[in-house]
C-alpha cells in the first residue's frame, strides 16, 4: 500500500468547518436544531448509500433485487430536499443573486435581508397550509411494496416548511427590532394589496400582461436577494394565483413530485464523492500525476489546470467541487512559480465550462431526470465535446504562454513522476468504472454513483489514510447541506416549469421562434442565447430546469437529436454560470484563487471567446455529440 509522501502540491479543503455548529451563524437554538437535523440527514444519506450499494452487490452476485429500496429512496429524497433545504437556509447555503444587493449600504442590505426572510417565512407557512390536507389524505393509502402509509413519503415537505419558518423567525428575532417591524409592514402590505387586487378583479387568465407581470415580480424578487429556490416557488404561486390556471396547492404538490425521480439520488452521491475526493486527498494526487506528466512545459501549470479539471470532472460531478479541488490545491504552487493568478483563475473558470459535459455531470443527471434522454447515453456523448474544447483551451494557453512569456513549470524527476502516476491510478479508474458499468449493464447510473462513493471512501480511508472520523463527518454534513440546496431548487423549478407549461408557454416560444424564420439555425442560436443569459442570472442549474423541458420537444420538431441538443443546453448553461459580472461560478473561482472579479474577467475574455466558438461548433456539428453513442450502438433519442 503506497504511503503518502511529500506532495507536489499544497492541499486545500473545500469543506466548511463551521458546519459542526461552532460558527457564528444563528444562535444556540439554531445550532442545536442543526445538530439534530444533521444526524437525521446523515442517517438518511448513509442509509440510502448502504441500501443502494447492497442492491448492486446482491443483484450482481446473487441475482436478488430488493424492491423496497425504491420506496425508501422516495423518503430519503424528500428528507434531503425539504429538511436538507431548511438546513441549507439556516446556513446561508442557498444560491441567491446578490450582485446588486452587495452594492448597497450596510443598513439597506440588512433591511433587504429582513424583507427576504419575511418572504421565505410567508412562503413556507403558505406551503405548509396548502400541503397539509394532501398529507392527511394519504394517511389511509398504503405503499404497494412496504405497505406503509403514503403520508410518510410526503411528510418531510410540511416538516421542512415548519423548520424554515422557525429558522426565519430566529433570524428576524436577532435583527434590529425597527428593521424587522418595518420590513414586516412592507411585505404584509404588498401581499395584502395583491390579495385585494385579485379579489376585486377575479382571475386574470393567461395573457401577455400577466406573463409580463410574472416576469417583473420574478426579477424583482431575484434582485432583492430572495434565494433562487424560494424565488421560483413564490413566482409559481404568484402566477397561479393571479391567472387562476390552477389552484395554488398545485405548487407544493408539484414540488413534491419534482424530486421523486430515481436518478436524482445520484446528485447527493456524486456531491459526496466530490467532497471525499478533496478531503481524502484524491484530487491532490490526480493533480500531482498531471503535473508530473505535463507540468514542465512553458505555462505548464495552466495546462495542468485544464487536464486536471477534465479528470476531476469525471469523478465528482459538481463544478463547485471541481473548481475548489483543483484551485485550492494548485494556487500555492502557481504563486511560487511566478504565474499570474488572474490568468490562472481565468483558465480555471474556462476549464469548468469545458467540464460541464464530462460524466458524471450533475446537469446531465438533471437533464435525464426532467426529460426522456438516457443518462447513460449523455455520459458517453459528452466526452468528445469536452475533449474538443479542452484541446482548444490548451492551444490557447500555449500561444498565450509564448506571447506573455509565462514561466516554465516543474521538472519532476522520472522516479517521482512514475510514483505519482502509480499512486494516482486508483482514482483515475473511477470514470472508467462509471462509463463501463453503465454501458455494460452492470448497474444503473444511480447504482453506479453509490459504488463510486464507496470506492472513494475506501481510497481515502484505507488506501491513502487521509480521512479520519472528523473529516468523514464534515463531508457527510456538507453533502446533506449542499444536496438539500440543489434538490430544493429542483423541486421549486419543477413547480415553476409546471406552472409555465400549464400556461402553454412552450407553444408560445415555438411560435415566436418560427416567426423569426423557423430554421434550425435560428432555434439553436436562440437556445444558446437563452441558456447563457438565464444561466448567468439564475446560477446555472435552475435555467436548465426551467427551459430544458420546454425547449426539448421543440428541438425534436426541428429534427434535432435530443442527446445532441441536451449537451448544447448544458454547455450554454455552464457558459453563463462562469460569465462575469453576474455568473456565480466566476465569484466562486475568484474566492478560491483570491483574485478580483474585474481583473479575472479581463483575463477570461479571450477564453470565453474561444469557448463560445467551441459551443457553436458543438451546436452546429452534431458529430461531436453523436460519434461515440453511434459507435457503441446507443440510442440518441
Amino acid at each position: 500500500m503506497p504511503e503518502p509522501e511529500a506532495s507536489l502540491l499544497v492541499d486545500g479543503g473545500i469543506v466548511d468547518r463551521d458546519l459542526l455548529g461552532l460558527g457564528a451563524s444563528g444562535g444556540r437554538f439554531q445550532r442545536c436544531l442543526n445538530g439534530v437535523l444533521d444526524i437525521l440527514l446523515a442517517l438518511a444519506l448513509l442509509g440510502q448509500l448502504g441500501i443502494m450499494f447492497f442492491t448492486v452487490v446482491s443483484r450482481y452476485l446473487f441475482d436478488y433485487q430488493p424492491l423496497w429500496g425504491q420506496e425508501i429512496s422516495m423518503i430519503t429524497l424528500t428528507m434531503l430536499a425539504f429538511v436538507g433545504g431548511a438546513v441549507a437556509y439556516s446556513r446561508n447555503k442557498h444560491m441567491a443573486v446578490e450582485v446588486l444587493v452587495q452594492r448597497l449600504s450596510p443598513d439597506r442590505q440588512r433591511f433587504l435581508a429582513a424583507v427576504v426572510d419575511w418572504h421565505i417565512i410567508l412562503f413556507a407557512a403558505l406551503a405548509f397550509y396548502l400541503c397539509l390536507p394532501l398529507v392527511q389524505s394519504r394517511m389511509e393509502m398504503l405503499s404497494p411494496i412496504m405497505e406503509v402509509p403514503e403520508a410518510w413519503f410526503m411528510a418531510p415537505l410540511p416538516v421542512g416548511m415548519v423548520l424554515i419558518c422557525l429558522v426565519g423567525c430566529q433570524r428576524l428575532w436577532q435583527r434590529p427590532r425597527g428593521q424587522t417591524l418595518l420590513s414586516a409592514v412592507v411585505v404584509l402590505l404588498s401581499f395584502a394589496a395583491l390579495y385585494c387586487f385579485r379579489e376585486a378583479t377575479g382571475p386574470l387568465g393567461m395573457n401577455s400582461p400577466t406573463l409580463w407581470a410574472t416576469l417583473i415580480v420574478f426579477v424583482g424578487w431575484l434582485l432583492i436577494g430572495v434565494p433562487i429556490g424560494f424565488c421560483l416557488a413564490l413566482t409559481a404561486m404568484f402566477f397561479l394565483f393571479i391567472t387562476g390556471q390552477a389552484p395554488p396547492k398545485s405548487v407544493p404538490q408539484t414540488m413534491y413530485g419534482g424530486i421523486l425521480g430515481y436518478v436524482l439520488l445520484t446528485i447527493p452521491f456524486f456531491v459526496y464523492a466530490g467532497f471525499i475526493m478533496t478531503e481524502g486527498g484524491l484530487s491532490r494526487r490526480l493533480a500531482d500525476c498531471v503535473i508530473a506528466l505535463i507540468g514542465r512545459l512553458r505555462g505548464g501549470l495552466l495546462q495542468v489546470i485544464v487536464v486536471a479539471m477534465y479528470i476531476v470532472s469525471g469523478i465528482s460531478g459538481s463544478k463547485v467541487a471541481d473548481v475548489a479541488a483543483v484551485g485550492s490545491s494548485m494556487k500555492g504552487m502557481l504563486r511560487r512559480n511566478g504565474y499570474s493568478m488572474n490568468e490562472a483563475a481565468a483558465v480555471l473558470a474556462a476549464s469548468a465550462i469545458m467540464g460541464e459535459t464530462i460524466p458524471p455531470s450533475i446537469p446531465m443527471l438533471v437533464m435525464g431526470a426532467i426529460t426522456t434522454v438516457s443518462v447513460g447515453t449523455m455520459f458517453v456523448a459528452g466526452l468528445v465535446p469536452a475533449a474538443f474544447m479542452a484541446v482548444c483551451l490548451m492551444m490557447l494557453v500555449y500561444f498565450r504562454a509564448r506571447q506573455l512569456n509565462f514561466p516554465f513549470g516543474l521538472r519532476v524527476p522520472l522516479r517521482q513522476a512514475v510514483r505519482a502516476t502509480l499512486i494516482a491510478i486508483p482514482p483515475l479508474l473511477v470514470p472508467v468504472f462509471l462509463v463501463a458499468g453503465i454501458m455494460g449493464g452492470v448497474a444503473t447510473p444511480t447504482e453506479i454513483s453509490s459504488a463510486a462513493v464507496v470506492y472513494a471512501l475506501v481510497l481515502a480511508v484505507v488506501f491513502y489514510r487521509e480521512m479520519g472520523a472528523r473529516q468523514f463527518w464534515l463531508t457527510v454534513v456538507e453533502t446533506t447541506t449542499t444536496a438539500g440546496m440543489i434538490l430544493f431548487i429542483i423541486s421549486a423549478a419543477s413547480a415553476f416549469s409546471w406552472s409555465l407549461a400549464a400556461a402553454n408557454l412552450p407553444e408560445k416560444i415555438a411560435t415566436a421562434l418560427l416567426s423569426l424564420g423557423g430554421s434550425t439555425t435560428v432555434f439553436l442560436m436562440g437556445s444558446v442565447v437563452i441558456l447563457i443569459v438565464t444561466g448567468a442570472l439564475l446560477e446555472g442549474l435552475p435555467a436548465l430546469l426551467i427551459f430544458a423541458p420546454m425547449l426539448m420537444p421543440i428541438a425534436v420538431k426541428f429534427g434535432i437529436t435530443p442527446v445532441h441538443y441536451g449537451l448544447v443546453l448544458i454547455i450554454a448553461m455552464g457558459f453563463g454560470t462562469f460569465t462575469p459580472p453576474v455568473g456565480i461560478g466566476i465569484y466562486v473561482t475568484c474566492a478560491i484563487t483570491e483574485t478580483s472579479m474585474e481583473d479575472t474577467g479581463r483575463a477570461l475574455a479571450p477564453y470565453l471567446v474561444l469557448l463560445f466558438f467551441g459551443l457553436l461548433a458543438v451546436a452546429f456539428v452534431p458529430w461531436f455529440s453523436l460519434v461515440l453513442p453511434q459507435m457503441l450502438h446507443m440510442s440518441t433519442r
